[in-house]
């Protein structure tokens, strides 16, 4: 373990120097990188450890980037907007959290997923507010650099506590309540109330993330924040590299976003069909995701990066 920490420490040193000897190109690919490692793994927490597919949860995503932008707009400064954006996202995860975690399975995924729907409507629509179609153009100018320690900070922030939390009394009850909700209620875990905190915690991440990135492209729009790709983000990446594990998103993330840039530059739009692609894949050749492969499987567990 103590070599692990080593090579963390050493990654995040390079990390943070980056931006001062490499291309602009390669710091915004990065910055991209870490957008998709705290959406993936914020994810995670409801979709891996809880076991409930949250086919919505970059609606949390798009609620932060609207809040952000409407209140930075109205001189509320960036701290308390991106405050705001945190608060609404979590006010509202847990407004929605004791209904929809009635339903289970399928019917969980598309009430969620129905989510994202009615916020690109009502973004479309409400043109006084959101700008519409239109978008919102936000009173920033464009700082690359700043953005990408923002979002690497972030990044941290969120795998470390991921981390805490999944090891601690309440990550077992997540765990307890994806593996039989039924045996976990009979044993006295309030799983009504855990299944709450659970996607709270999840929006938070989601929610900060949305205003941090509205802030680095300056422009959004409802397709650009509740758009398709945006909503198939999350899921193909945890999927991809292994949900319940942290470090599966991770995986998934760093591989769908090389795939993606790749594309892009090669087959514009074609990229897009990464994100069906990685589905596809893991639910024919690795249901268990990327780190669950057996060539895989034991050298991450000697490392202490994936448990048994």
């Amino acid at each position: 373990m103590k070599k692990i920490h080593i090579v963390i420490f050493i990654g995040l040193i390079l990390f943070i120097l980056l931006p001062h000897f490499t291309p602009r190109y390669m710091t915004a690919f990065l910055l991209l990188l870490f957008m998709h490692i705290v959406i993936a793994e914020s994810y995670d927490i409801v979709g891996g450890y809880l076991g409930y597919i949250n086919m919505g949860h970059s609606a949390f995503f798009g609620i932060g980037a609207y809040t952000f932008a409407i209140l930075l707009n109205g001189n509320f400064g960036f701290f308390l907007s991106s405050l705001a954006a945190i608060l609404v996202g979590v006010l509202f995860a847990a407004l929605i959290s004791f209904p929809f975690f009635r339903l289970r399975g399928a019917y969980f995924s598309l009430a969620t997923f129905g989510l994202i729907r009615l916020f690109e409507l009502l973004a479309f629509n409400l043109r006084s507010l959101t700008g519409g179609s239109s978008g919102i153009m936000i009173k920033a100018e464009y700082r690359l650099t700043l953005a990408y320690y923002f979002t690497l900070g972030l990044c941290v922030l969120t795998v470390g506590l991921i981390f805490l939390l999944t090891r601690s009394r309440l990550g077992l009850a997540w765990t307890a309540i994806r593996e039989d909700e039924e045996v976990a209620q009979t044993f006295g875990i309030n799983t009504l109330k855990h299944k709450c905190v659970a996607l709270m915690i999840s929006a938070s991440f989601a929610s900060l993330m949305g205003a941090f990135y509205t802030w680095y492209i300056i422009f959004i729009n409802p397709k650009v924040v509740f758009g398709l790709e945006i909503a198939l983000v999350p899921i193909s990446m945890a999927m991809l590299g292994g949900s319940g594990a942290l470090i599966g998103p991770i995986v998934g993330a760093f591989f769908i976003t090389i795939v993606e840039e790749i594309l892009w530059t090669k087959v514009p739009y074609f990229h897009l069909a990464a994100y069906g692609i990685a589905i596809v894949l893991v639910g024919l050749f690795m249901p268990g995701g990327i780190v669950r492969l057996k060539w895989l499987r034991k050298p991450l567990m000697r490392l202490g990066l994936l448990e048994d």
